[in-house]
């Protein structure tokens, strides 16, 4: 008997701890937000940034967790432990071209000392630094050149958590990798206010605000012009790709962006990421809709009959029958580098193509009819 009570006492005690434990761990992330002044942030949800009069604490979420798991990092403007980022930094990768959209933005590329690629890559100053040695290629997920990169000592690595691996070899270098995951925001405003998470690391904090202030305004100034609209047209998104047709789901980004430039968007789920769907069931679903959004890496001049040639069942489709497919082709645009901190260009561009009355004297940036 004596030896179940003490048994049970034990498991008792080993529960406190363990509560005790996880409660200290709570109160010890309270305590870095209590201890420091929050940024305020209106749309981003992945990262949050706390300030104090000696250092900045940069917490990034992440998304594929279900207990909002995340990073903390020590920026300071004096390292003085290894796991401080000493900032403004000097040297930094960039291993995703999405990455480059806010230092582009910010007008500052001289921070980055090399990149995973320079395919598709329209920035001028970039390709140039990248011609003359100045900027590095290291290679791709799982073929990353980490010589070169040892020999860089970047101060540290924007990785992006989209990419299927290859980022384990890195981690053994002891140089920081910070996770960039403005693509997993819901809301283009919210990709957009990333700029103030890269902003501590180049010394441009109050540009950013700036910028994106503006961004923002006009953004909802151009949202307004269709909460008033009387007919929405409706749109369907994607094409096929491998024999499957990889769809938005209904409370995706994309979805977001059409229900703010006034249109109908086809799919209505909770689904927010993309799945995949048969050419019979898309047909199904969108064989009436008003309109079709592509954006594709196709040959310079893709048109109408080149898609058409890609499946000739395209054809039955309402909007490709009335000439309402819309396009962006990353081969003629900079849609990667520029689009998540151009989501005001972006909308305007929609809303010129489902609502052409509201914007007559509009030229269209990335998105304009398929010819």
């Amino acid at each position: 008997m004596s030896r179940k009570i003490y048994t049970y006492s034990l498991i008792c005690l080993l529960g406190l701890l363990l509560s005790s434990c996880h409660m200290n761990k709570k109160k010890e992330s309270s305590d870095v937000s209590s201890s420091y002044i929050k940024k305020d942030l209106k749309y981003a949800k992945g990262f949050e940034l706390f300030t104090s009069e000696n250092d900045k604490v940069l917490r990034v979420y992440d998304s594929k967790s279900v207990d909002s798991t995340y990073q903390d990092f020590k920026l300071v403007a004096k390292k003085t432990a290894a796991n401080e980022i000493q900032v403004p930094c000097k040297k930094i990768i960039c291993l995703s071209s999405t990455q480059l959209t806010y230092f582009f933005a910010l007008n500052d590329i001289d921070p980055i000392v090399a990149t995973n690629s320079s395919r598709h890559l329209f920035h001028k100053g970039l390709n140039e630094k990248i011609e003359k040695g100045e900027i590095k290629r290291v290679g791709k997920e799982g073929h990353f050149n980490t010589e070169l990169i040892a020999g860089i000592n970047p101060d540290l690595i924007f990785v992006s958590p989209y990419k299927a691996g290859g980022f384990d070899a890195l981690k053994n270098l002891g140089i920081p990798l910070v996770p960039m995951a403005a693509y997993d925001e819901k809301s283009p405003l919210g990709r957009a206010e990333w700029v103030k998470m890269i902003a501590p690391f180049i010394g441009k904090e109050k540009q950013a605000d700036s910028l994106f202030q503006k961004i923002a305004i006009r953004y909802d100034s151009l949202k307004n012009l269709t909460q008033t609209v009387k007919k929405r047209p409706t749109v369907f998104s994607g094409k096929m790709r491998s024999g499957i047709w990889y769809v938005p789901g209904g409370k995706s980004f994309f979805a977001n962006y059409f229900r703010d430039a006034g249109a109908k968007y086809i799919i209505d789920d909770d689904k927010q990421g993309a799945y995949p769907l048969d050419f019979e069931t898309m047909y199904t679903k969108a064989a009436a809709c008003d309109y079709w959004r592509i954006l594709v890496p196709e040959p310079i001049g893709f048109g109408r009959k080149a898609l058409f040639e890609q499946d000739d069942r395209y054809a039955d489709f309402k909007a490709y029958k009335t000439g309402h497919v819309i396009m962006c082709n990353i081969r003629e645009k900079p849609y990667y580098e520029q689009n998540a901190m151009k989501p005001d260009v972006i909308l305007a561009d929609y809303i010129h193509c489902f609502h052409p009355n509201l914007l007559p004297n509009y030229q269209p940036v990335f998105y304009e009819a398929l010819q």
